[in-house]
């Protein structure tokens, strides 16, 4: 974006301060420390000068159009937001009923609002014209995520990475390794760490879970593991997916909206149910079978780098976001 605009404001929901960025980038806090809720619908007007130097308005989740809805009404100034999945869904699971009723509240007045909307799914393309619209897929550096394999074969590693909460069910995957000689690696942080490690010591899973790893170290942990392993109860279309499979490790993930799009059963991956039998059968087949895995693994990085290449998708986002600062 630096590269393609004058100037770039980023707006954070936290009081921080980001270094290292290029110098027509600028980030500006949330120097009062409002609980985030609130600076959503306090933002346009705590930062009035800022929003009045805006041409345009880039929004990443449904959540995040509440000021920029604002700043449509009040200062007719245009935005665009990504429309990934039901992001209601994921509130439910989680009990974040304020959060479930604040996007049920919003979910029209974005749309309705919105100069262009960035469909990231493909079963979602038709539901807004297509002079609204765009489909742009999340996407993956390929030349960071690169296969370069160092697996220990003798105890098989099945990795995940993700959120330690219900919606990524992560005690089916525990419950599904009961009994079997691997040992399981999840890179997350979340409410549900305790749970997830009580479940294992119960079950004589061997259990480590990385709380926070620095995405530069993330290639290295994919090309250490042997299977990747996403159960998702509900899911959109996710980015660790498409790390693993550019880095060509074998991947199993839920048959849920977000992944069985990335995932053609028995060629770039293995689709499964949520049950943790269903899981358990799926990591067999692969560490098991290692034609079979290497060959889906290979087939995996062929279609990230053909279809999710981040370098080509960041050219489409930049041309519909000069479409919108016209």
């Amino acid at each position: 974006f630096s590269k393609n605009f004058k100037e770039i404001i980023i707006f954070s929901y936290a009081n921080e301060t980001v270094g290292g960025l290029p110098k027509n980038v600028i980030v500006v806090p949330n120097k009062y420390k409002i609980h985030r809720f609130l600076y959503m619908f306090l933002l346009p007007f705590i930062n009035l000068e800022k929003i009045f130097k805006c041409d345009g308005f880039r929004v990443y989740h449904l959540l995040g159009t509440i000021q920029s809805i604002l700043t449509k009404i009040f200062f007719n100034k245009p935005y665009i937001f990504n429309y990934s999945y039901n992001y209601g869904d994921f509130a439910k699971i989680e009990k974040k009923w304020l959060q479930y009723v604040l996007l049920y509240l919003i979910k029209f007045p974005a749309i309705h609002f919105a100069s262009y909307i960035i469909v990231t799914l493909k079963k979602n393309k038709d539901r807004f014209p297509s002079y609204k619209s765009v489909f742009i897929p999340n996407g993956v550096d390929i030349n960071i995520f690169i296969p370069e394999r160092k697996v220990d074969r003798k105890i098989p590693v099945i990795l995940s990475v993700g959120r330690l909460e219900e919606q990524k069910n992560y005690k089916s995957l525990i419950l599904a390794l009961k009994n079997l000689n691997v040992k399981l690696l999840i890179v997350g942080d979340g409410s549900q760490r305790d749970n997830l490690i009580n479940l294992a010591n119960k079950n004589r899973v061997k259990l480590k879970i990385l709380k926070k790893v620095d995405n530069t170290k993330l290639p290295e942990i994919y090309n250490s593991a042997n299977v990747f392993v996403l159960p998702s109860l509900v899911e959109g279309p996710n980015k660790v997916m498409l790390e693993a499979m550019a880095c060509q490790l074998p991947v199993v993930g839920s048959n849920v909206d977000g992944l069985n799009e990335l995932i053609i059963d028995g060629k770039t991956g293995l689709l499964c149910a949520t049950a943790p039998n269903s899981i358990k059968e799926n990591i067999q087949y692969l560490i098991s079978d290692n034609q079979l895995s290497e060959k889906i693994a290979k087939n995996a990085r062929e279609k990230i780098t053909k279809e999710y290449n981040l370098d080509i998708l960041l050219e489409k986002e930049i041309n519909s976001m000069k479409m919108l600062c016209k």
